[in-house]
């Protein structure tokens, strides 16, 4: 296994997974591959990373499947891995906390050196009929939105790059 190298990988079904994970890309040391799970036939070989990190939407508190797939066949060895796990979701506070942590399996949100929440900004043109009154029935009447924290991108980055990479 070579030192220092990185796997992201996230599904989108909105295209803010992909925003966050291209800015995490971006602030990563050392080698970094990145995979859109929802554009691939297989899922990566995550036994050749030192350091992993998973993001995803949140939909009635689940992961998207790609990215729960990914967790559940890994699990063992992600466990072993520097791990970084993300979601994307229009809430703050404790709210976004719990989906948080009910989002990732309890062995992975545990493990991980780095856990957040970056907002997410939810597009009513492109949500379903019923999307749309299930998204606005539990948020109220306001538009669910909060647009990804780059700041919050930024400090995760930080805790996820290798150990003896520079600090800020």
């Amino acid at each position: 296994m070579a030192a220092n190298n990185t796997l992201i990988v996230y599904a989108s079904r909105r295209g803010d997974e992909e925003k966050c994970a291209r800015e995490i890309f971006n602030l990563i040391d050392g080698k970094v591959d990145i995979c859109d799970l929802s554009n691939r036939e297989s899922f990566p070989d995550a036994s050749t990373y030192d350091t992993v990190i998973i993001g995803s939407s949140v939909y009635h508190g689940k992961v998207l499947e790609l990215v729960s797939n990914f967790c559940r066949i890994n699990l063992d060895i992600l466990t072993r891995k520097r791990l970084g796990l993300f979601i994307i979701c229009p809430d703050s506070g404790e709210r976004a906390e719990k989906e948080l942590q009910e989002a990732y399996p309890p062995e992975l949100f545990n493990s991980a050196i780095a856990r957040d929440y970056f907002g997410g900004e939810i597009d009513p043109s492109r949500l379903s009929i019923l999307e749309k009154i299930i998204t606005y029935r539990l948020s109220g009447s306001r538009k669910p939105s909060i647009p990804a924290s780059r700041e919050k991108i930024k400090k995760f980055s930080k805790k996820m790059n290798p150990p003896h990479a520079s600090q800020e």
